[in-house]
């Protein structure tokens, strides 16, 4: 051994386990450190093969990482960045840091190794591995790469992946496609000058799922130092519940402001229009008992038929508002519904024996039963065809009225066109509201803003295209709830 003697010494007061390794694999030297770490008497590894303190999962294999070693030495630091282990005299594993530098010794390259025992800082690793494990936010460590070199049950979860589809993988495989490309600028631009933050607090903020469903997120940036180097922790909070509450709560508020309007403009209404008649009823009574005074008993009664009336009337105004405030809350049921039945039936209520100059087409352009809430649709078709009837243009000699109807894969569109007077152009933007009146004809006010409410609860829509004095469409499209086609 004495041709080591210029490397005992150092090797015997130096504070880390250290051994001299030959290009054969043959241990040349070692210190008091390193026989204990791997549980040998001091100097019973001199003479032995290197390859007695490799596991034996990959002793086969080292020589061959030995040889590319002396085949192109340098100095390097070996463990980090990935798990190296040693094993002792007894079989015990070590988890290790190796530091590797070549020197000459009687013209003999030679390998000078130190080893570092990094079993307290793995087992702190553990214990922080399994606490950031047991957090219920969602962790993930990103190295100075940008590569995810840590992530917690929670975040897996979270994104739906499997842990090695995670780690090493680049932290944009998380980040949405439209700031996908941007986004190492940011990374790199925090890490130049890391300090712990909040990530895009005045706005919403999205990580991306494994289905490629965005998430809403909050996330706190954490600069950490490590053995391996500078590393951020990403605290992950999902927000897809409080995002869902708000919507809920917005909509509500949209909800209420609607029927807080209606409530307005019903208090408008009883204000002015059914104080009107309540002051004609007050004033049709006191001619009654003057006429009951004098014995006029024919008057009375043609002035108690006529408060009657307008009593009724009135009721039924109040009764409509209702139905409104009504509609919104019974549930959607369909039933097969004859559409061309219902036409002529309603077109029979509305005119009876009565002498109507409006004469009425029905075109169903599909096969004639459909399954749709038979109530609703007849309250919608009834109101409609009231208003075409109501508002026919004296002035021409041929009043038409058509109903027709078309299907598609996804809806059934029912137009209801006439010939009448039409709606003027700065009326048509305000038909739908609640107490419109376009003029003396129009009733309340109530029945297309009721035809409304029933079209949206349907989840459909309707508009209305008019030119004054020449025609007025009104189109109905309603969801199919299930439109079935005869054979």
């Amino acid at each position: 051994m004495h041709q080591f003697y210029q490397y005992e010494f150092a090797f015997e007061v130096s504070p880390v386990p250290m051994l001299l390794v030959s290009e054969a694999g043959d241990i040349l030297l070692t210190n008091q450190l390193m026989s204990e770490l791997f549980e040998y008497e001091h100097g019973e590894l001199i003479g032995k093969k290197v390859e007695i303190l490799v596991p034996e999962a990959i002793r086969q294999h080292h020589p061959g990482l030995r040889g590319a070693y002396f085949t192109y030495p340098v100095k390097r630091n070996m463990g980090q960045g990935r798990d190296l282990n040693g094993v002792t005299r007894t079989g015990k594993t070590i988890p290790l840091e190796l530091g590797l530098d070549t020197v000459m010794v009687d013209g003999s390259l030679c390998a000078l190794v130190v080893a570092l025992d990094i079993r307290q800082r793995k087992l702190h690793e553990q214990r922080m591995n399994l606490a950031m494990d047991a957090a219920a936010s969602a962790m993930i460590m990103v190295n100075d790469e940008g590569r995810i070199v840590f992530v917690n049950k929670a975040a897996l979860q979270l994104f739906g992946h499997d842990e090695s589809q995670l780690l090493n993988s680049p932290i944009e495989q998380l980040v949405p496609d439209d700031i996908k490309q941007a986004h190492p600028v940011y990374r790199n631009g925090f890490m130049r000058a890391s300090k712990p933050r909040p990530m895009a607090k005045e706005r919403t903020l999205f990580a991306l799922h494994r289905t490629g469903r965005k998430i809403p997120v909050e996330i706190a940036l954490t600069p950490v130092d490590t053995h391996d180097g500078k590393m951020v922790v990403s605290t992950i909070i999902d927000l897809s519940e409080r995002v869902d509450a708000e919507n809920a709560m917005a909509e509500k508020h949209r909800e209420l402001a609607s029927l807080n309007e209606e409530l307005m403009q019903f208090a408008y209404s009883a204000s002015h229009d059914l104080k009107a008649p309540l002051t004609t009823i007050t004033g049709l009574l006191e001619l009654c008992l003057e006429d009951l005074e004098e014995g006029d008993l024919d008057s009375v009664r043609e002035v108690l038929n006529r408060t009657l009336m307008i009593g009724m009337r009135s009721a039924e105004k109040v009764e409509g508002v209702l139905e409104i405030a009504r509609v919104e809350r019974s549930p959607i049921s369909a039933e097969q519904i004859d559409l061309e039945s219902m036409v002529n039936d309603i077109w029979e209520d509305l005119t009876g024996n009565r002498d109507v100059s409006a004469r009425l087409v029905v075109s169903i352009n599909h096969d004639n039963t459909v399954f749709l809430e038979k109530n609703t649709l007849h309250v919608i078709l009834e109101n409609l065809l009231s208003n075409a009837v109501r508002y026919v243009d004296q002035d021409k000699s041929q009043h038409i009225i058509e109903v027709s109807s078309q299907a598609t894969d996804e809806s059934i569109i029912i137009d209801v066109l006439d010939n009448g007077i039409g709606i003027p152009t700065d009326s048509q933007s305000k038909v739908f509201e609640l107490f419109s009146r376009i003029d003396e004809r129009s009733d309340h006010g109530l029945g297309l803003a009721l035809v409304k409410k029933h079209v949206d609860r349907l989840q459909g829509s309707i508009s209305v295209d008019s030119t004054p004095g020449v025609k007025t469409t009104f189109s109905v499209s309603l969801p199919l709830q299930d439109v079935r086609r005869a054979s």
